[in-house]
């Protein structure tokens, strides 16, 4: 298979017609599509595309949120040669109107009543951009896709030609700063991932798996393909926020996710093992301490003795299988890419039973470059690289990248595309990390984000950030100390477990405002900084830290749609609170920790 036209040709006729592939919620109940209704479904949409006027080569724009037609959409665009260009759902109208109009999209599809007012106001004045809707009367005037006639007796025209180097989909990098660019991702990139994640990775079609990512980000879309490609059944959820209340309703087999949800899921287990208290709090801890020693052992290639390997057979009889429970009981295994995971977060599950594969990639990877497996997986590390991709570190610690999953490079932007590739065709990521003795990729930081000292040293963020959030009563922190003496950080509560612990103490009814500026909250979340920084170099350890009233958020631009922090934005959002953290006298809000 070369192209992903293929993929969809194998997928309809490799597995049984009947076969539920694609599932999601409708009212009280699941509407579903067998690889036959999918085949039909995929073949009328491509007919109405091209009645629509859609040729092979034209941008078609989904702003669609995750559901069987997102995909349905995705392959009829690849029948008929057309390039999809996927939107974030939770896009604002400016948002939309660049990406549209930077693509030069032919046909902008939408889903939603709420998004189709922000596609219309986004495409008023962007002229032969025709906005189409995925469901009916989503507004009045709107034109519904379905309403497009199919030719007669369904004679399908025949394909127009396709190779695994034309131009497969058009992907929008959020980015921390400036303008999206646009990623030009061939059939060949795509495939390229399908065909090696085929032997790397034990997915059958008995599968049962979850999307819930958006699947405009190529994290989820790639991941989905393997699905197809594996004929495993695919079961869509809302949101992130849906899953805890889903994974026992779906019981999954196998989950994709960024790594909020396993840090939220292991704060969350260890939070209510604390509030139970006695027996309960002391089983579990006796469980926890068993299953290190043993899986310690196992990480270092060792074996540990019939004594141990006993209490950890009971540890997980008893203890662990009713954790694996609450996430529907039947994970084989899960996957975690976007962002780093908290090395804590990882050994707990993978103690408790659930190995997490952490893997690594970008948007111009399409996306992997590397990943641990099953059968070779090393926490705190992102894996192998992937068979075919070359990896090389730059004399500065950059990571660079060479093989088929390189993109084409950026829509329209010759010059940025030089920048990130050279003429050796190697992809400078900018990220920074390292590879081991057997070959593990191991991620530090990004490049443009190191902080710098005035005293000249340089800090990573992202993995002291990593160890806050993974605390019980930090859920964001933000490092700062860029040309600053001393390292700093913007923290927001866990607002959910604060609340949980004032509740306990009979406090009830504070707002989020209420719970931020409270001592007991100043204490919490000065005792988790405290604790981490005792894991820390010393130029790395926080001096002092600033607790945040709301949330950072997507609607207010400070975090991109992968739910990355937008450092700039963040920096001058909270400008005077920083300078603040910086001069001797201390102010309310801002806490000095001592040495």
């Amino acid at each position: 298979m070369e192209t992903l036209r293929d993929l969809f040709e194998y997928a309809v006729k490799a597995y049984p017609a009947r076969k539920e592939l694609l599932r999601a919620r409708a009212r009280k109940g699941w509407r579903t599509y067998t690889v036959k209704e999918f085949e039909r479904a995929t073949r009328e949409t491509a007919a109405r595309l091209r009645q629509a006027g859609v040729a092979a080569g034209d941008r078609v724009a989904l702003f669609v949120e995750n559901r069987p037609e997102w995909h349905i959409i995705d392959f009829a665009c690849h029948l008929i040669a057309a390039v999809p260009v996927p939107l974030y759902a939770t896009l604002p109208a400016h948002q939309v109107r660049y990406i549209v109009s930077d693509s030069q999209s032919k046909v902008l599809l939408v889903s939603g009543a709420d998004r189709a007012r922000t596609a219309l106001e986004a495409c008023s004045d962007l002229p032969g951009v025709r906005v189409l809707g995925v469901d009916p009367d989503l507004a009045p005037g709107l034109e519904c896709l379905h309403d497009l006639e199919l030719p007669p007796a369904r004679r399908w025209p025949e394909p127009p030609p396709l190779s695994g180097d034309d131009l497969a989909s058009l992907i929008y990098t959020s980015g921390t700063t400036g303008e999206p660019k646009g990623v030009m991702l061939s059939h060949r990139n795509f495939m390229s991932q399908v065909n090696t994640v085929r032997d790397l990775y034990p997915i059958t079609e008995r599968d049962i798996c979850m999307s819930f990512l958006p699947l405009s980000h190529v994290f989820e879309r790639t991941v989905d393909y393997v699905f197809f490609d594996r004929g495993s059944q695919i079961n869509y959820v809302e949101s992130i926020e849906r899953v805890p209340a889903q994974l026992t309703e779906i019981r999954p087999t196998i989950m994709v996710s960024v790594p909020r949800l396993y840090e939220r899921s292991y704060i969350k287990i260890i939070s209510k093992v604390q509030q139970e208290g006695g027996a309960k709090r002391r089983l579990f801890e006796w469980a926890l301490r068993v299953g290190r020693q043993v899986r310690e052992a196992e990480w270092r290639g060792e074996r540990a003795s019939a004594f141990a390997r006993g209490q950890f057979a009971v540890a997980r009889s008893r203890v662990f299988s009713k954790v694996l429970q609450r996430l529907g009981g039947r994970l084989r295994f899960s996957i975690s890419g976007g962002a780093p995971l908290a090395r804590q977060v990882a050994e707990f599950f993978d103690i408790v039973g659930l190995p997490i594969l952490q893997g690594y990639g970008l948007t111009e990877t399409a996306p992997v470059i590397a990943a641990n497996r099953l059968d070779a997986n090393r926490l705190g590390s992102v894996g192998q690289v992937f068979p075919g991709v070359e990896v090389h570190i730059a004399p500065d610690g950059e990571i660079l990248a060479r093989g088929p999953n390189i993109m084409l490079g950026y829509w329209g932007q010759a010059a940025a595309t030089a920048e990130t590739i050279d003429a050796g065709g190697w992809l400078h990521t900018g990220d920074v990390g390292y590879l081991d003795a057997d070959g593990y990729l191991y991620i530090t930081d990004r490049k443009k984000e190191i902080i710098v000292t005035s005293g000249g040293k340089n800090v990573a963020p992202q993995p002291i950030e990593g160890r806050l959030g993974a605390t019980p009563f930090i859920g964001q922190a933000v490092l700062i100390g860029d040309k600053f003496p001393y390292l700093t950080a913007l923290v927001v509560p866990n607002f959910e477990n604060i609340e949980a612990h004032f509740a306990a103490k009979g406090v009830i009814g504070l707002g989020k405002s209420e719970m931020a500026q409270h001592p007991e909250t100043e204490a919490l979340v000065a005792a988790a900084v405290k604790q981490v920084n005792t894991e820390l170099a010393t130029h790395e350890r926080i001096r002092r830290f600033t607790v945040l009233q709301r949330e950072l958020s997507l609607e207010e631009g400070e975090l991109t749609p992968t739910m990355k922090v937008r450092r700039r934005v963040v920096a001058e959002r909270y400008a005077a609170r920083i300078e603040q953290m910086y001069l001797k006298t201390q102010r309310a809000g801002e806490y000095e920790l001592a040495e």
